[in-house]
C-alpha cells in the first residue's frame, strides 16, 4: 500500500514541477543576479546609480526567491502527506521513504512519467500534423 501511495505522489510532484515553472524561475533569479554583478562592475555608472540599480535588483531577487521557495514547498508537499496519513491509516509507513525500494519507486515513477510525456507530447505532434 505504502509503495502505491509513493508511486502516486511522486507522479504528483512530477505534474506539479511540470506546471511550476521552476526552471524557468531560476533562470530568471540566476539573470538577476548576473545584472546585479554587472552593475557593481560597470565604471561608467556613478555610485548613486549602482545604488540605485541595485535596490531594484533586491526586490526582484527577493520576489524570486520567494516563488521559488513557494515552489519547493508545493513539489515536496505529496511527500508530507505521507507523514500526515501515516497518523490516520496503520498500513501507511513513512519509513519506506528512506529505504532503498522506496527511492527506487519513486526512481520509477520518474522515469515513467517522463517517458509517458515524450510519447504523448509525440502523439499529439503527429496529430497536427497534416498527413
Amino acid at each position: 500500500m505504502t509503495y502505491i501511495l509513493i508511486f502516486g505522489l511522486t507522479i504528483l510532484s512530477c505534474i506539479i514541477f511540470d506546471n511550476l515553472g521552476m526552471v524557468s524561475l531560476v533562470s530568471n533569479l540566476t539573470a538577476s543576479y548576473k545584472s546585479q554583478i554587472q552593475v557593481m562592475g560597470s565604471k561608467d555608472l556613478n555610485d548613486e546609480e549602482k545604488q540605485k540599480a541595485l535596490m531594484k535588483q533586491v526586490s526582484k531577487q527577493l520576489g524570486y526567491l520567494l516563488k521559488l521557495i513557494g515552489s519547493i514547498l508545493l513539489f515536496i508537499a505529496p511527500f508530507l502527506l505521507i507523514f500526515l496519513l501515516e497518523r490516520f491509516f496503520a498500513a501507511i509507513n513513512s519509513d519506506v521513504l528512506y529505504t532503498l525500494n522506496g527511492i527506487l519507486v519513486s526512481l520509477l515513477a520518474v522515469v515513467l512519467y517522463i517517458a509517458i510525456k515524450k510519447l504523448y507530447v509525440k502523439l499529439l505532434k503527429s496529430r497536427e500534423e497534416p498527413s
